[in-house]
Order: structure tokens, then C-alpha cells, then sequence
């Protein structure tokens, strides 16, 4: 029997995810990273703030509620994670006035120009990195050093949460005091910050460290008890809510390659 090659592929690495292929059934969603969809060709739709938009890539800003509505065998999917320079840069030069961006004229004819592959099976997690590295020069995302940092009180506190969100629960109280502030003023700044409140981040973190599990080997159950879900159907309800896809597109099938770039 004829060995059946996948047709889209995915790229999974700290902070990450890249999707090359058409996604099918995105349902509404806002997540805490910042997302480039880019058609290799023609234009798709996608819904944003009550409107329709056709274009043939955009530039999407965290925690903004959208939908893709249509999509091609030949689109990618590029999620950066929100408090990495790169995202910020990019923020900064795209999405000061509004959460979207149209990749129009130029611009888009350049980011199109820099894919090298044919087909949405990149084959290595080294041409995945390329790739990403080619479209977020184009945006801009490695262009200098940004002045605006996090409040290091802030930083403190996230990573704090990154260390012990899965071996402790924390109280409110608890990461207050570490970060020397009131817990009103914890909770006011963190939101203000980071740009969605401090639980919804744990949250965020639960996610990531579920889907990195599913990613590299462990079924849905494990991955979502490892992470702190309750159980695989609470971890699927918060991937579907947060990134618009199922966990089982975390896994290998014979439609879709799943590489983990972890290193």
C-alpha cells in the first residue's frame, strides 16, 4: 500500500506555532499571542469586531476575537507569544491604532516572495525557523530594541507563575506579596501589563504546557492532567476557545505532519 504523505503541516516551539495547510472549522476565538495569517496566493476572509474582511494577509493582535471564514490548501499561521520582543515590535509598528491589519501591495508581495517551499510540508524544524524568521523581518520584528519594558514587578510575577503555576497553587495573596504590591494593585497593574487578567494567564500557561505534551507523544488525557485541566474535554473546551482548533490537530494524522521544535 501506497504510503500517504500529509498534506499541511504544524511547528510547535517555545512561544510558538506555525501552521502551513488549510484550516477547516475555526471557530471564534481570542488568544494571548499575536497572529499573521498569510495566503500564498489570492485572498481569504475572516470576521474581527462585527465586520467581514477579505485580504490576502493580515496581522491580528492579541486577545482580539476573531474567525477565519475561508481559507486554501497554500495559507500560513504564524502565533507569536505575546511578551516576546518580537511580538512587541511587531505591535508596535503594525497595531498601534487598531488590533488588525490589512498585508497589502508591497509588503505582502515581499512576505509571499520569502517562501521557499512549494508545499506546506517544510520537512524540519530548521526550515520552519527560516521561514518564521523571513516573515517577521518583513514585519519589522527584529528591528532594534524596544523601549517600553514590562514593570519589573510584573516580570517578577510572570516568572514566578512560569516556575510554580503547575507544582503550587498560589493565592492571590501569595504572588501580591512577591511582587511587593496590594493584591488590588496586583490585579489592576497585571491586566494593564500583560493584557488579560493574571488568572486568564495561568490559564494561557495551562494551555501551552498541555498542548506541548499532546505535541510531543502524550494522548489528550495525559497532556491535559499533566497540565492541571480537569480533564481532556475541559483541556479541548480551552484550546477551541483560545486558539479555534482542537487538540487532536496536536497529534500526527495522515492529513497533518506535527513536528515539536522544543529544544
Amino acid at each position: 500500500m501506497e504510503k500517504m504523505i500529509p498534506k499541511y503541516s504544524s511547528y510547535w516551539w517555545g512561544g510558538h506555532f506555525m501552521y502551513l495547510g488549510r484550516l477547516d472549522d475555526v471557530t471564534e476565538h481570542g488568544h494571548h499571542a499575536l497572529q499573521i495569517m498569510l495566503n500564498r496566493e489570492g485572498l481569504f476572509q475572516f470576521s474581527v469586531i462585527g465586520s467581514i474582511i477579505e485580504c490576502g494577509g493580515a496581522i491580528v493582535g492579541p486577545d482580539c476575537r476573531h474567525q477565519l471564514l475561508s481559507s486554501n490548501d497554500s495559507q500560513i499561521h504564524l502565533w507569536i507569544e505575546r511578551e516576546s520582543a518580537v511580538a512587541r515590535a511587531i505591535a508596535k509598528q503594525h497595531l498601534a491604532k487598531e488590533n488588525v491589519k490589512m498585508l497589502e501591495g508591497t509588503l505582502l508581495k515581499r512576505m509571499r516572495g520569502g517562501i521557499d517551499s512549494p508545499d506546506n510540508v517544510l520537512g524540519s524544524c530548521e526550515k520552519a525557523h527560516d521561514l518564521y524568521r523571513k516573515l517577521v523581518s518583513e514585519l519589522g520584528g527584529y528591528s532594534g530594541h524596544l523601549e517600553e519594558a514590562v514593570d519589573p514587578r510584573i516580570q517578577a510575577v510572570m516568572n514566578l507563575l512560569r516556575e510554580k503555576y503547575l507544582s503550587e497553587k498560589l493565592s492571590i495573596a501569595e504572588i501580591a506579596h512577591h511582587a511587593c504590591l496590594s493584591e488590588s494593585r496586583l490585579i489592576h497593574l497585571f491586566t494593564e501589563q500583560v493584557g488579560i487578567p493574571l488568572r486568564r494567564y495561568v490559564l494561557w500557561l495551562r494551555l501551552s504546557t498541555a498542548i506541548r505534551l499532546a505535541v510531543q507523544g502524550k494522548s489528550l488525557t495525559e497532556a491535559a492532567h499533566s497540565a492541571g485541566f480537569a480533564d481532556s474535554a475541559h483541556f479541548s473546551r480551552t484550546c477551541r476557545s483560545m486558539y479555534g482548533i482542537s487538540p487532536s490537530d496536536c497529534h500526527n494524522s495522515r492529513f497533518i505532519q506535527v513536528n515539536s521544535c522544543w529544544s
